[in-house]
């Protein structure tokens, strides 16, 4: 592994004694051990100029590095990075600006912030982040202007940990388990939805044909393997007739659902009516649980 260039530390320029010393071995690999590079000679002298060229190339590429990083970008280029975030310098100066580019010392609770932290964490198969704005309880259960955060996996404090950095306190958090975390001596709970997976078996009946150009439909099994890789169900999302022929017609436009079958804890369901799932509840769907059965 190189010892320069972008590391996980951040970005390790190579010195010029470094690029100098390079050159010199090279050399004598190329010449025998005879080679003449005192600064004085006239090799020595291209040695020097190109090792100098070749350092002003790192320290542009160390400056470009850094030009994507508020904390070391400085004017005009930060400026740049400002203009992603839609915010204009005024008359604050680059210390003052970074803090308003990073959100540092700032509490934040939007959402897509929130299930990027969650989803990071190790552990973590599933996350999704439900706000109720409104001033009575939702259809979910959710208490007016609450937040909640479901997760599948992780540790319990790690989440705590991430959650803490977007929600201020007093923000009502809807859950089922609380999970805290203790900073300089201050602890805070928060409740999480720990989400009950429920098994459903589904048989999909669908009918197929040639396609517009005469190529011949999938196969059934082929049609499983997608719909299974495709169908991603939020916690309290029912399995719907809508959802499965929606899936599948989008990847192939010579397969036509004609129904579905689904069924949980043992009970079946009518002929394209739904399997109504829970809001603490997430329909998992194995693959040995589904069929797909051409007509």
């Amino acid at each position: 592994m190189t010892d320069y260039g972008v590391l996980p530390t951040g970005f390790s320029r190579k010195p010029l004694t470094t690029i100098l010393a390079e050159i010199e071995a090279a050399l004598i690999t190329e010449f025998g051990p005879g080679v003449i590079q005192t600064p004085q000679s006239p090799l020595g002298q291209i040695n020097g100029l190109m090792s100098e060229i070749i350092a002003k190339e790192w320290e542009m590429a160390e400056d470009i590095y850094q030009s994507y990083d508020p904390d070391q970008a400085e004017g005009i280029r930060l400026d740049t990075l400002g203009s992603l975030r839609l915010l204009g310098r005024g008359t604050a100066t680059d210390e003052q600006f970074r803090l308003a580019i990073t959100n540092a010392g700032q509490a934040r609770i939007d959402l897509q912030d929130i299930t990027r932290a969650i989803s990071a964490l190790p552990g973590v198969t599933y996350s999704h982040v439900w706000v109720n704005d409104t001033g009575e309880v939702d259809e979910n259960g959710m208490p007016p202007g609450s937040i909640c955060v479901a997760v599948t996996g992780g540790d319990g404090e790690d989440i705590a940990q991430a959650i803490r950095q977007y929600i201020v306190p007093g923000v009502t958090v809807f859950g089922t388990e609380i999970v805290e975390s203790v900073i300089d001596g201050f602890c805070r709970s928060f409740r999480i939805l720990r989400p009950i997976e429920v098994p459903v078996e589904l048989t999909i009946t669908v009918r197929t044909r040639r396609d517009a150009l005469g190529c011949p439909p999938p196969a059934a099994s082929a049609i499983k393997a997608a719909f299974l890789s495709a169908i991603f169900l939020l916690n309290g999302e029912n399995v719907s007739y809508y959802r499965v022929r929606s899936v599948i017609e989008s990847m192939f436009s010579n397969v036509e659902v004609v129904s579905i079958e689904g069924e949980r804890d043992g009970l079946p369901q009518a002929e394209n009516q739904d399997v109504d799932i829970a809001f603490i509840e997430r329909a998992s769907l194995a693959s040995a649980d589904v069929t797909v059965t051409v007509a």
